[in-house]
């Protein structure tokens, strides 16, 4: 009788939420990475807690700590993709209103072209607003392709306009929340 007693409560009992633990890092070491380091290895940067859906969060706080730390000691489009990428996670934690001026601090006014409808386009994404979404999808995709860009995209397996899939996935799932969206990309 025990047994069942202690299987039933187990069963009813909703599962602990994720400690502390499961989200920790070494954030000494992700600090001491270089930039490049930091924000593309899957394994050492913010990428690595990214991996887990309950440590977003935690991502984007570690992206802010690097770039407090190495605020003065980074070239400007290193600052933007980091801001970018906070906002990222930011919205995919749910913490929209955090995101928004993020993500439009990640736009480089030396790239402000291509990148700034993507950038607009994901924040009309967390304003609900399809109009200015499907706007700057339609800017995007009438962005020219860059005259070296066809080697480049052969290198690295892309299409141009880069960035118009995950803004077609954000129209697609319109209607869920960021972090399920941007996984709504599809093939062109």
């Amino acid at each position: 009788m025990l047994i069942v007693l202690i299987l039933s409560l187990a069963m009813t009992t909703p599962a602990a939420p994720p400690s502390s633990t499961t989200c920790a890092s070494d954030t000494g070491a992700a600090l001491a990475l270089s930039p490049q380091v930091f924000d593309q290895d899957a394994t050492l940067g913010w990428r690595a807690l990214a991996k887990s859906p309950e440590c977003l969060a935690a991502a984007a706080n570690l992206i802010a700590a690097y770039r407090k730390a190495h605020w003065g000691n980074v070239k400007p489009s290193e600052l933007h993709v980091n801001y970018w990428h906070e906002g990222q996670m930011r919205a995919a934690a749910g913490q929209t209103n955090t995101a928004r001026p993020l993500l439009l601090a990640g736009i480089s006014p030396d790239n402000f072209g291509d990148f700034a409808d993507y950038a607009l386009g994901t924040v009309a994404f967390l304003d609900h607003d399809l109009a200015a979404l499907k706007a700057a999808r339609a800017r995007l995709a009438a962005t020219p392709e860059p005259q070296d860009f066809a080697s480049t995209a052969k290198k690295y397996n892309i299409s141009w306009p880069l960035n118009l899939d995950v803004l077609d996935g954000l129209i697609k799932c319109f209607d869920k929340p960021y972090r399920e969206a941007y996984d709504c990309r599809g093939s062109r």
